[in-house]
């Protein structure tokens, strides 16, 4: 039988092939790219986009050298500045109020942008007083007067060495007190207010009233006692449910091992009473053995087990017949009900057929036993399709990626 972690033969040809026609392909693209393709043009890229470099092999005086060589992207005309800086202009008066209406009344932050006509126009910003506005536009409301202040906005846009200046004012003002936003605002300027005229203090009192407004102030509840009962219930879920599925998991490997004894036991039992020994002289022959193995230091076996602990209630006095049906009733596995079932038949009313059929459970036990040896080797194989696959990836990833990035 092929062992789990070898590859079969039609599994390295379909990796062989693979991986040869796609080096193939590879190899007859970049021949024609390079050889047929190419006649000494390199198209540039478009304006604002910046430079590519291009490898390439150079012929001169019987020399052969390799020589990168640099393409800038192409320069606009005069024209085409003029029309940027208009798109520039247009866009800067289309999104630089951000969330205000209107000029005449600024209360929320500016957007004003380092870059426009995607990337091709440069800004640099200037606003005057200092102090109202930053240069990315956010306002300063700790400085902005009681009565509002006008701003000049002055923009400088570049595109290489042209610039041009566009300007505009603006009419800075506090956010009004009937709008949240005021009112926050208001809270906001008079307790840093506070805060400030008071460090000398040892205690600081927050303010009960501003602008009319009665504040209460309360701490913010810390929930993290309901975080450690939430994160207990999940750890004992979770707990649970490993718990359920290592019960599980073990109670299928004690099916699995009863399974694999099943056959040893069934042909042991056939010899032994096709030999003319009673039920319980064979049972008492085998579990000897099976104890005697133990104090040699061998494993328990889940099978013999079972048909030690039979022995034992059929030696303190019980029933060979009640012993016999408690084996299959506590054994989690069709093959042991059916072998007590035909033990049992045999015990309560005596079958001449009792050898034949333990001869037929013998060979279809063996059988099983095969199959199951079978199954287990191609799940092994099909386990192994997930790091193969990983694998073939990987090759076609060192073959495709240093290709993408010499097409590009």
């Amino acid at each position: 039988m092929q062992k789990s972690h070898d590859l079969t033969k039609k599994e390295f040809i379909e990796i062989l092939a693979v991986t040869t026609f796609l080096g193939l392909g590879i190899l007859v693209y970049d021949f024609v790219n390079t050889n047929l393709g190419f006649n000494g043009v390199i198209e540039r890229n478009e304006a604002g986009t910046g430079s590519i470099s291009e490898d390439l092999q150079l012929e001169f005086l019987d020399q052969k050298k390799e020589f990168e060589v640099e393409v800038s992207d192409r320069r606009l005309s005069e024209k085409e500045i003029e029309k940027s800086f208009d798109k520039a202009v247009k866009e800067i008066e289309e999104t630089y109020l951000g969330q205000n209406e209107s000029a005449n009344n600024v209360t929320y932050d500016l957007v004003l942008g380092t870059e426009y006509v995607d990337g091709l126009i440069e800004a640099s910003w200037k606003l005057s007083p200092y102090g109202i506005i930053s240069r990315d536009g956010k306002l300063k409301v700790e400085n902005i007067p009681e009565g509002g202040e006008i701003v000049d906005v002055q923009c400088t846009l570049y595109y290489e060495e042209a610039e041009r200046i566009y300007s505009f004012d603006l009419m800075v003002n506090r956010k009004g007190m009937d709008t949240l936003d005021g009112q926050l605002e208001a809270i906001n300027r008079t307790v840093k207010e506070t805060d400030e005229s008071t460090r000398e203090n040892a205690k600081y009192k927050l303010p009960k009233e501003i602008s009319g407004m009665e504040l209460t102030w309360k701490k913010k509840m810390n929930y993290r006692g309901l975080q450690i009962i939430l994160l207990g219930l999940l750890t004992v879920a979770g707990l649970a449910i490993g718990k359920k599925q290592d019960d599980k998991k073990a109670r299928q490997m004690h099916i699995e091992e009863l399974e694999k004894d099943y056959p040893q036991i069934v042909s042991q039992l056939s010899i032994l009473m096709g030999a003319g020994m009673s039920f319980r002289k064979a049972l008492e022959r085998i579990t000897g053995k099976y104890v005697l193995s133990l104090k040699q230091g061998e494993k328990q076996k889940a099978g013999y087990e079972e048909l030690l602990k039979t022995y034992r209630k059929i030696a303190d006095g019980r029933g060979e017949i009640q012993a016999v049906e408690e084996l299959g009733k506590s054994c989690e596995c069709k093959e042991y009900r059916k072998l007590s079932m035909l033990l049992v038949q045999n015990l309560r009313k005596g079958s001449r057929d009792l050898l034949d059929s333990l001869e037929k459970e013998e060979k279809y036990a063996f059988e099983m036993r095969k199959q199951r040896a079978v199954r287990a080797g191609e799940e092994a194989s099909t386990k192994l399709l997930i790091p193969m696959g990983g694998m073939l990836f990987i090759v076609i990833v060192v073959l495709v990626v240093p290709a993408i990035m010499q097409i590009n």
